[in-house]
């Protein structure tokens, strides 16, 4: 399900930047776009960007889970709580 919902995630943020990339194409072409330019570049950019992160970010749980398998951190964490 969380893969699913991270898969729709990506795709849609690839369609928004996709887009916003167009019409920053346009406009160069012609002045009638240089308006939905502008609110692409101010909304759908960075909402396309915020999806991305989502998508390829790990989850918290997964890197601590991975930092715990480490056999030198007990003593990483001891030397840092010393100093």
């Amino acid at each position: 399900m969380i893969l699913r919902r991270k898969i729709i995630s990506a795709l849609i943020a690839t369609g928004l930047i996709s887009g916003t990339v167009y019409l920053g194409i346009q406009s160069g072409k012609d002045n009638r776009f240089v308006i939905w330019f502008g609110i692409a570049s101010a909304i759908a950019a960075p909402v396309g960007l915020g999806l991305f992160t989502y998508a390829f970010r790990g989850s918290d749980r997964e890197i601590i889970q991975q930092l715990a398998k480490v056999p030198e951190i007990e003593r990483l964490i001891e030397q840092a709580k010393t100093q």
